[in-house]
């Protein structure tokens, strides 16, 4: 064996180290949850969040609803506990998700935290996210 063939050997034996044993097509990825904020429903004490706010819990799903329609802010998300209407996704917050929401990628939300002692407008805390 010369010099060329056996560098030839020695560099293609050491790529093959390098090549995965699974195509990355055939591996399935992990499903995850990406946050896009953690506000405080916005307008809780407004709607019938006081009303409903007994029967509220930690990790109980959202449902949000886009009001492009709305007079006062054009990216204004609802955010609704079945049927009851808790509130809005605050105005700081809503713009990036509001986009999202109109390209319709499934925007969620889910209680993370509740202060049944604090103000009105920081007695639920929610995430919002998508999943992947």
């Amino acid at each position: 064996m010369n010099r060329i063939d056996f560098l030839k050997q020695l560099l293609l034996g050491g790529a093959l180290l390098f090549v995965p044993e699974h195509s990355s097509e055939n591996v399935p990825k992990e499903a995850g949850e990406i946050r896009l904020s953690a506000p405080y429903i916005a307008g809780f004490q407004y709607y019938k969040g006081v009303e409903v706010e007994q029967m509220l819990k930690e990790n109980d799903s959202l449902i949000l609803k886009r009001e492009s329609q709305n007079t006062h802010d054009c990216y204004a998300i609802e955010v609704f506990n079945g049927n009851n209407k808790l509130g809005y996704l605050p105005r700081e917050e809503n713009k990036v998700i509001a986009r999202m929401m109109d390209q319709g990628i499934a925007v969620k939300a889910r209680i993370i935290k509740i202060n049944p002692e604090d103000h009105p407008y920081r007695k639920v805390k929610m995430k919002v996210f998508y999943e992947v």
